[in-house]
């Protein structure tokens, strides 16, 4: 079953262009197996388009055969402080602010915030108003996300 639902999970980037799963996290809660889905895309996710993929899984598991008697599906977006989980996410967001924390210390440091500037395979390299320009390893790194700037909302042409 579990193989199941991961595959599920996996088919909703091909379903929904331009979205990407950035967590799947299946448990249980007594009876209950709950599946999880951190999602975004480019430009943000809404909340009926959490909506169409969660309908989208819930049909999906109901034509399983065998049928999950007791299930729960949770559909959510990576918000405004995004995770940056892989290389590429970096990329991405290169020259936006972030906060990485990692798991030993470096420069007797394990937080660092600032803009993202150099990535390459191996590491990012945070320019931390404290600790200057930083490569971090990304296997140091311990939990990550971008720094949500209000400011760039209200530059925003409308």
């Amino acid at each position: 079953m579990r193989a199941q639902l991961e595959e599920i999970a996996a088919s909703v980037p091909g379903a929904f262009g331009g979205v990407e799963v950035l967590r799947t996290l299946l448990r249980r809660e007594g009876r209950t197996q709950v599946m999880s889905l951190t999602v975004d895309r480019e430009g943000g996710m809404d909340t009926d388009a959490c909506g169409r993929i969660s309908r989208y899984v819930i049909n999906r598991i109901e034509a399983l055969d065998p049928p999950i008697e007791d299930y729960r599906v949770e559909v959510a977006s990576a918000g405004l402080e995004r995770p940056l989980l892989t290389a590429e996410h970096y990329r991405r967001f290169r020259g936006r602010p972030a906060k990485v924390v990692t798991s030993l210390h470096i420069g007797n440091r394990v937080e660092f915030n600032g803009p993202i500037d150099v990535v390459t395979d191996e590491a990012v390299t945070i320019r931390d108003p404290h600790a200057g320009p930083t490569p971090i390893p990304f296997a140091a790194i311990k939990r990550a996300h971008l720094i949500y700037d209000p400011s760039t909302d209200l530059k925003k042409k409308r």
